[in-house]
């Protein structure tokens, strides 16, 4: 603490209470303190809380917990949260609880620290400490004017008495330490920042309301004009639509009301409507008195230039979950910086951690930060900042891809701006896990890919996601970022990519069931790879078609254009190719009733896969050869093939071929066991109907088909 005079702060003082106070003459340290007993006004003096509190009672019964007189030597309770959490509002609840049971006979004293109001700057320790003696009663002349003789004057003063003292809206430790109490007095302060310097503190953190809460918290503070229970149903209805769109942030919740207090459902259903744009969201909050972009910020002008530029640019991420790799990239810094800055941004409770390495922007937040990056940022900074993200998702996920469908064909490219540093995902399960964390982003950087001045950026990210979307079979994302890429391939005048593109497509169909689709795609991609005079991509358009025809019944046209492709494949050296060929032929030939033949196609293809380490491969090869020793009559054989493809399948993490395995073992179960074959069957179904599979229909039929007391 400065030991410097502290100019006299005792005019114009507002807010703050002091209840039954009788304050004593007396000596502090070397300074005697005279002082006339203050009056003590009533309990009415304590600003009143809102009658709508909803969905905070464990916060509120910790704080209480805190704060009551038995309970323990640490009587000091912070309130934690981002702003319009509801931070003040739980403060008073807890105060007006704990006064009427009578904790407190010496009252309560109260003071808006200002840490985040916007125009004032917040209170320094010496004012604070001048208002509070003040309150007690000390007059003007007798309020000493350095800071350390003023706290020891309030400690004085509330010596032996038992007070509730109230400080709201710190903004950081040095703020609060000389204003805490002791003896019998304890304290509720409420802060955006964790005030890490506090120690002898219980932290109670402040979050969003859960859904439920958020609404019956709206409607119960808009009172709807809803006169049957019908008009009630709507209000109610349109309630949650705009408490969704407030993601449970009180303070949104409480002007969204306002806007539509007692007024009829259609305005409840208009304001839901207008707030479906997150563009013009903040806007709507706001009640011509309260705003919650008001309440950001008071928070955003107390950061510093780093942590601004990273909080705008946090904004430019497509979501509002941003992985610690994503920051650095656009931010443009090392690991090592761009971590401090999201933990400053954590401690101000302007993001929140969100698993490791992760972080979250509330979607409100997350649109403040991104109107900030457009007010506050040059529009070439913005746009350097976007594409070095876009180069961190495109070079993460080619390296994903790698791990996940090594050893397959891609469009070859490089990328420009290759980021500082990725995550780990050179192993298989750890690429899958980071495509299926980070999908919506990349389905979103893939669009925005397609506006910039490199636009071929975005059919190589989509070239990246085959792999991720043909392992976890999710046919329609893939044709949409397909359909995006192959519109800006056309418009390119790119045929190769354009060739891959209709191929991929064609894949993807032909799993929907949509097999006419798919030709017209192959047939397209055929042509443009001859034009185009790439051997390697004709063969691939030839042999995606051979599937048209085996799934059509046509198993000799198929084994035809299996063969054409699996000549020039051979030609080529195209190892991985040409054992996924052997593996179609196979399945042909089961059907012809070639059995042998296609084990044998199956046996070459498998040792290819398990040579080079393509375990889904491996997977799918291993399922076709129990299929094939069903057929030829080999039970023994086929169960231990389809048990090796479940357990690859497992490791490999595919859920499609750990389905296709049980579904076998449950169909050679039936005769010896058809409590096992329902077991398998059932296993099947579930991964089955999760991936949309045709086929779950078919293992519903066969289920529903056992006997009622196996089933």
């Amino acid at each position: 603490m400065t030991s410097e005079p502290v100019p006299g702060t005792h005019n114009n003082i507002s807010g703050g209470i002091f209840h039954g106070a009788v304050i004593q003459a007396g000596s502090v340290g070397s300074l005697t303190v005279t002082a006339e007993p203050a009056p003590a006004p009533p309990l009415g003096a304590v600003a009143a809380p809102s009658s709508v509190f909803i969905g905070r009672d464990a916060e509120l019964a910790a704080l209480l917990e805190t704060i009551r007189p038995d309970g323990g030597a640490v009587r000091v309770g912070l309130v934690n949260g981002p702003a319009g959490v509801g931070k003040s509002e739980l403060l008073l609840h807890a105060a007006h609880i704990a006064l009427e049971r009578g904790w407190f006979p010496g009252g309560a004293l109260s003071i808006d620290l200002q840490g985040y109001t916007n125009d004032l700057q917040p209170l320094a320790p010496g004012e604070a400490l001048g208002r509070l003696l003040h309150r007690l009663g000390l007059p003007a002349d007798a309020i000493p004017g350095h800071v350390e003789d003023r706290a020891s004057a309030y400690r004085a003063c509330l010596e032996d008495r038992s007070v509730l003292v109230l400080l709201d809206n710190a903004g950081d430790s040095s703020q609060v330490r000389p204003l805490l109490p002791s003896g019998g007095c304890a304290a509720l302060v409420t802060s955006r920042h964790l005030l890490p310097a506090l120690d002898d503190v219980r932290r109670i953190p402040l979050g969003l309301l859960p859904p439920g809460p958020a609404g019956d918290l709206l409607l119960a503070a808009a009172s709807p004009d809803a006169r049957t229970e019908a008009e009630m149903r709507t209000a109610r209805f349109h309630a949650r639509r705009i408490a969704e769109q407030c993601e449970g942030l009180p303070l949104a919740l409480r002007v969204a009301a306002a806007r539509v207090r007692g007024e009829t459902p259609e305005r409840f259903a208009e304001l839901a409507e207008w707030m479906d744009d997150e563009r013009k969201r903040l806007v709507e909050l706001d009640d011509g008195e309260r705003t919650v972009t008001a309440a950001y910020r008071a928070s955003y002008h107390r950061l510093g230039d780093d942590q601004r530029l990273l909080f705008c640019l946090l904004g430019m991420h497509p979501g509002p979950r941003v992985g610690i790799h994503a920051a650095a990239a656009l931010a443009d810094l090392p690991m090592r910086d761009v971590r401090r800055l999201l933990q400053d941004l954590r401690n101000l409770h302007l993001i929140a951690g969100d698993g490791p390495g992760h972080y979250r922007l509330h979607d409100l937040l997350h649109v403040y930060a991104r109107t900030r990056a457009h007010e506050e940022i040059a529009e070439d900074a913005v746009q350097a900042a976007r594409d070095r993200l876009i180069d961190y998702y495109l070079y993460t996920a080619d390296r994903a891809d790698l791990a996940v469908a090594p050893g397959r064909y891609r469009l070859p490219h490089s990328v420009a701006r290759p980021p500082h540093t990725t995550p780990d995902v050179d192993d298989r399960q750890a690429a899958l896990a980071w495509f299926t964390e980070e999908m919506p982003h990349l389905t979103a950087v893939l669009r925005a890919a397609a506006t910039t001045a490199e636009p071929a950026r975005c059919w190589l990210l989509a070239d990246a996601l085959r792999g991720y979307f043909f392992h976890v079979k999710a046919w329609d994302s893939w044709l949409d970022t397909l359909d995006v890429a192959l519109g800006v391939a056309t418009a390119a005048g790119e045929q190769k990519v354009q060739g891959v593109l209709h191929n991929s497509m064609g894949i993807a169909l032909i799993e929907l069931d949509r097999s006419p689709d798919a030709a017209r795609h192959y047939r397209t991609a055929e042509e443009l790879f001859r034009s185009a005079g790439d051997a390697h991509g004709v063969a691939t358009s030839v042999e995606n078609h051979a599937w048209v025809h085996q799934y059509a019944g046509d198993h000799l046209e198929a084994l035809a254009c299996h063969q054409r492709a699996l000549d020039v494949y051979e030609d080529l050296g195209a190892r991985r190719n040409v054992a996924i060929v052997l593996r179609g032929m196979a399945l042909a030939e089961i059907e012809l009733g070639r059995s042998g033949t296609a084990i044998s196609y199956l046996t070459q293809a498998l040792d290819v896969f398990r040579e080079l380490g393509l375990d889904l491969d491996a997977s799918m090869a291993l399922n076709g050869l129990g299929e094939a020793c069903a057929r030829a009559g080999d039970t023994n054989e086929a169960r231990r093939y389809h048990l090796l493809a479940l357990r690859q399948s497992r490791a490999c993490g595919s859920v499609f071929e750990e389905a296709r395995a049980r579904d076998g073992l449950g169909t050679l179960s039936v005769p010896v066991s058809p409590g096992r074959a329902a077991h398998h069957w059932r296993r099947a179904l579930l991964h089955y109907e999760a991936l949309r599979s045709p086929a779950a229909e078919r293992v519903r039929g066969r289920l529903d088909a056992l006997p009622h007391h196996v089933s």
